[in-house]
C-alpha cells in the first residue's frame, strides 16, 4: 500500500512545491491506489476510489462556488485518496469556500504551488503502486492456485478450503450465510487492530454467503484483492450446496430480462412465473457501493414496506430490485419507499437511485435505464438514495443534442437575468432556479439558500421586474424552469452533437 504520505515525498511530486490545504483526519495515511490527471469535471462516476487526481484547477476554480462544492462532494462519494490542484500560474490563489468544502466532505486537497508535469508523477507513482500490488497478487495467486487444486482432487470440502485460505494470508477467515448465520470459520487476527475485507459470493444472481478477511499485519489492499478474487473460487465450492429455490431461479430471470431489455411477450411471462399479477404498476431501484462489498441484503430487508412486492438480483456489481406497486396508490408506495431506502442506506458506504414508476411492468426497463441515468448525472455519495424525478428537467437537457439550441432560448427567457449576475456579481438565476425546485415557495427556497425572507422577497421582486411580470401568471413557468435549468448546469453535462 503506498500512501499519501509516500507519494508528496516522490521527487517528481515534492517538485510542485505540495502543500496539503484540507484538514481531514488520516490524509497522510490514505492509501493511493493509483495516480489520474484529468481537467474533466463529471470525472467521479470513472472513479473507483484510492484515486490520487490531479487537475490543473482552470476549469474548475472558473466555476461558482455552488459548482465547485457539488465537484467536491462528487469526488468524495467515490473515496478518492486525494485531489492536487495546480494554483501555479493561477490568478487567484485556492479558494477558501473550496477548501472548507474538502473539509465537510472529507476529501483530501493538496495545493501544487509550483508547475510540475502531471505524467512524470503519475509515471513514477503509479510504478511505485504496480511494484507493490504485483506482491500481492503472488500471494492471492498462490491461494488461488491451492484452493484450486484442493476443489480438483478432493472436492469442494469447505472447512478444507478455509484453513487454506487462513494459512495462505495469515489471516482470520470467516464465512456467514446472508442472514448472518455462520458457514465456516478459520485462523485467528487474535486482538490486535488490523485490516480486514468483505466481498459477497454470489451464486446464480442470489447472495449465498459473506467473506470477512482479517489481520492484524497484511496490508488492506492485499485482504481486499484475496476477498474480491476468492469469492469467485468460493462460489464455485458453495455451488455444490447453494441451490437456489424454483422462486429464487425465476425472480433472477424476470430481473435479468428487465435489466436486458426483452420484448414485452418475454417480460409479461416471467412476470407471472415469478408470482406477478399482470398489469401491476411498477418501479425499479439501482443500489450500488463505494466501499469494497455492500450489505445490500440488509438494505432489502428494509424496503418490504406494507403492499409491496420486491424482487431483487445482483448484477455486475450492483444490486436491481424491482418494486410492484398497489394500484390504489402508487404514488404513496413509492413515496414510502424512498424514505425507507434512505433511512436504510443512510450513513452506509452503499447508495441508490429510483427510477420513476411504470403503469404497466412490462415497461419496467424504462425504469431501470432512468435509475442508471440519474446516477450518471446525480453522481450520488455514499449514503444517498436519488428519485429520478428530481432529475426529469436535467434529462431533458440531457436529450438535446444541439447545445446552441438551448442556448437560444436561455438567452431569450433570461437574457435580463443573466446579464444583471454578470454586471452585478449577483446569483439571481440560483434564486430563481431554488424557487422554481420548490415549486415557487418562497418560505421554503429562502431556507434552503439560508436568507432571511425579505432578502428573498427583493431578489424575487428584482427577477420580476427584470422578466417583466410574476412567471406565475406568464403561462411559460414550465418553459423558465427548464431555460433557468440549462443556464445553471455545467457545460460539460450538455451533450455536444
Amino acid at each position: 500500500m503506498i500512501t499519501l504520505a509516500e507519494v508528496l515525498t516522490s521527487r517528481p511530486m515534492s517538485a510542485g512545491d505540495p502543500v496539503v490545504c484540507s484538514n481531514v483526519p488520516g490524509t497522510l495515511e490514505r492509501a493511493v491506489r493509483w495516480v489520474h490527471s484529468s481537467e474533466v469535471l463529471e470525472i467521479a462516476p470513472l472513479l473507483r476510489g484510492g484515486e490520487l487526481l490531479l487537475s490543473g484547477g482552470e476549469a474548475l476554480l472558473g466555476l461558482p462556488a455552488d459548482a465547485q462544492e457539488d465537484y467536491i462532494r462528487s469526488l468524495a462519494g467515490r473515496n478518492i485518496a486525494a485531489l492536487a490542484l495546480q494554483t501555479a500560474g493561477q490568478a487567484a490563489p485556492m479558494p477558501e469556500a473550496l477548501i472548507a468544502a474538502a473539509d465537510r466532505y472529507g476529501l483530501p486537497l493538496i495545493d501544487l504551488r509550483a508547475v510540475v508535469p502531471f505524467v512524470d508523477v503519475a509515471e513514477t507513482v503509479n510504478r511505485m503502486v504496480v511494484n507493490e500490488q504485483a506482491a500481492a497478487h503472488l500471494v492471492v495467486d498462490d491461494a488461488s492456485r491451492r484452493i484450486a487444486r484442493q476443489i480438483t482432487d478432493r472436492g469442494p470440502h469447505l472447512p478444507t478450503i478455509l484453513e487454506l485460505l487462513a494459512t495462505t494470508l495469515e489471516a482470520e477467515v470467516l464465512l456467514l450465510a446472508p442472514d448472518g448465520a455462520p458457514l465456516g470459520h478459520a485462523g485467528s487476527a487474535g486482538e490486535e487492530e488490523g485490516s480486514s475485507a468483505v466481498a459477497g459470493i454470489v451464486v446464480g444472481g442470489q447472495l449465498a454467503a459473506q467473506l470477512t478477511l482479517r489481520s492484524p499485519s497484511r496490508d488492506p489492499f492485499l485482504l481486499e484483492l484475496a476477498a474480491d478474487r476468492l469469492s469467485g473460487i468460493l462460489a464455485l465450492a458453495l455451488a455444490q450446496a447453494f441451490r437456489p429455490t424454483p422462486a429464487q431461479v425465476a425472480d433472477a430471470r424476470l430481473l435479468e430480462s428487465v435489466i436486458e431489455g426483452a420484448d414485452a411477450a418475454t417480460v409479461g411471462q416471467l412476470w407471472q412465473q415469478a408470482g406477478l399479477r399482470p398489469g401491476q404498476a411498477a418501479v425499479v431501484a439501482v443500489f450500488r457501493t463505494t466501499g469494497r462489498e455492500a450489505n445490500f441484503s440488509a438494505v432489502e430487508r428494509a424496503l418490504h414496506v406494507g403492499g409491496v412486492t420486491v424482487k431483487s438480483h445482483q448484477w455486475d456489481g450492483e444490486r436491481a430490485v424491482l418494486f410492484t406497486l398497489p394500484r390504489k396508490d402508487a404514488h404513496a408506495a413509492r413515496e414510502a419507499l424512498l424514505r425507507a431506502a434512505r433511512g436504510a442506506v443512510g450513513g452506509s458506504d452503499d447508495y441508490a437511485a429510483f427510477g420513476p414508476t411504470v403503469a404497466d411492468g412490462l415497461r419496467a426497463h424504462d425504469s431501470y435505464v432512468e435509475a442508471h441515468e440519474t446516477i450518471r448525472l446525480g453522481m450520488p455519495a455514499a449514503g444517498e438514495v436519488l428519485d429520478a424525478m428530481d432529475f426529469l428537467e436535467r434529462r431533458i437537457l440531457d436529450a438535446v443534442p444541439d447545445p446552441a439550441f438551448l442556448q437560444t432560448y436561455v438567452e431569450s427567457s433570461l437574457g435580463a437575468v443573466l446579464d444583471w449576475d454578470r454586471k452585478h456579481g449577483t446569483t439571481l438565476l440560483a434564486t430563481l432556479l431554488c424557487w422554481l425546485d420548490s415549486g415557487c415557495n418562497t418560505t421554503a427556497s429562502a431556507a434552503t439558500l439560508n436568507v432571511e425572507r425579505q432578502t428573498m422577497h427583493k431578489r424575487l421582486s428584482k427577477i420580476q421586474v427584470l422578466l417583466g411580470g410574476d412567471p406565475r401568471t406568464s403561462g411559460r413557468l414550465l418553459a423558465l424552469h427548464i431555460a433557468a435549468a440549462a443556464a445553471a448546469a455545467p457545460a460539460p453535462a450538455r451533450r455536444t452533437p
